[in-house]
């Protein structure tokens, strides 16, 4: 009762599209996507990008073009005086204002568009189910992926997928994360400035970054919509994976007890928190009863010591370390280079151009028989 109580408006709102129910669901297995369910999610996506795109251009449109045709009536300049300094500067504190106002009105659009999407694309895959014993959690991650919040679960299990970087490396790798739409901007204001000269009009420079913005609110859109759709699908996957492995390794005594550092290494090649890690590391992990850690010891050298070890558990963990790598549905320049690194100490014979032909697999709901015939 008190957790509910702590809710914010969007989150009840985010739970409540995500709990009803909307007709009919396709299919029985959540990974694998029907003719009708993809016909859907592609009609979702159109709508979704013209919603974003729209905003982005409407917020730089609504911005600059009453600026630039009543400034002095409506953005008029004053000196305002800086406290403990005998100076004054000339600031358009009118236009700051509605420029605040402006960002916290298409904040708040693209977050119900975001919620929204994530419901539609979890309806149309026949998802959450409520007799699902992981119905709640289910939800509340789907809750994350509209709402954008990072889900740091990794951490109550001893993973930190940002081993070995520092403090400030961190900080500075996702300050560049957040500035890449205004920085685009910026870029783009200046190129316009040199090729159409420095007497352009300045209200032309100000629309030109009408679609680098419409640009990047679709861009951040695509990202909502196929972390939802992996999100969707990955249960069952990982499920089905766990259950091989267990199988074939639950007597391997080296294998279990390289399972956490498997983990760590997966983590650190996407340098980056990421549910679907943390459900495998989480089934892997209790499957083969391996106790959880709060804080694990970072190994390294780890990919030199299980090139060393025999055969069959570096085929084993080589082939968790793989899934780990394709169960969020792409593969980043980072964990290409991963998989080469593990193709030369001849951990995993699999290229990358397989693997990525897996992780599309996944993505686009065909499965991974072959991957888990392999």
């Amino acid at each position: 009762m008190e957790a509910k109580s702590k809710r914010s408006r969007l989150e009840k709102y985010a739970r409540k599209k995500l709990t009803s129910q909307f007709g009919v669901q396709f299919g029985e297995d959540l990974h694998q996507l029907s003719t009708a369910e993809i016909t859907e999610l592609k009609k979702i996506r159109r709508r979704t990008y013209l919603k974003a795109g729209i905003a982005g251009a409407l917020g730089i449109i609504l911005l600059y073009v009453p600026y630039h045709l009543w400034k002095d009536f409506l953005f008029p300049t004053s000196l305002v005086k800086l406290p403990f300094f005998e100076v004054s500067i000339e600031l358009e504190i009118e236009f700051l204002i509605y420029s605040v106002i402006l960002v916290v009105v298409e904040i708040a659009y693209l977050t119900i568009v975001n919620v929204n999407v994530v419901s539609q694309i979890a309806h149309a895959c026949g998802c959450p189910n409520p007799n699902d014993p992981h119905y709640e959690s289910s939800v509340n991650a789907l809750i994350a992926v509209g709402l954008e919040k990072k889900q740091k679960e990794l951490k109550s299990i001893g993973i930190n997928p940002f081993e070995g970087l520092s403090s400030a490396m961190v900080f500075l790798y996702q300050i560049l994360l957040k500035l890449k739409a205004a920085l685009s901007g910026f870029l783009l204001k200046v190129i316009v400035t040199k090729v159409l000269g420095r007497y352009v009009l300045r209200m032309f420079v100000d629309l030109a970054g009408i679609p680098i913005y419409a640009f990047w609110n679709i861009w951040g859109a695509r990202t909502i919509m196929n972390e939802a759709r992996v999100r969707v699908m990955a249960p069952t996957l990982i499920g089905k994976f766990v259950e091989i492995i267990h199988h074939e390794f639950k007597d391997n005594i080296k294998f279990k007890e390289l399972i956490y550092p498997a983990l760590q290494t997966i983590s650190i090649s996407k340098r980056n928190f990421h549910y679907n890690h943390f459900l495998l590391a989480s089934t892997i992990l209790n499957k083969h009863n391996v106790s959880l850690q709060t804080e694990l010891e970072y190994n390294d050298n780890f990919l030199n010591e299980l090139a060393e070890t025999d055969s069959e558990t570096k085929r084993g963990i080589g082939k968790v370390i793989v899934f780990g790598i394709l169960i969020d549905g792409r593969l980043s320049a980072r964990e290409r280079r991963y998989i080469n690194k593990l193709n030369d100490l001849k951990i995993v014979e699999y290229k990358v151009v397989q693997v990525n032909r897996w992780a599309k697999d996944y993505f686009e709901g065909k499965g991974l028989e072959s991957f888990f015939a392999s």
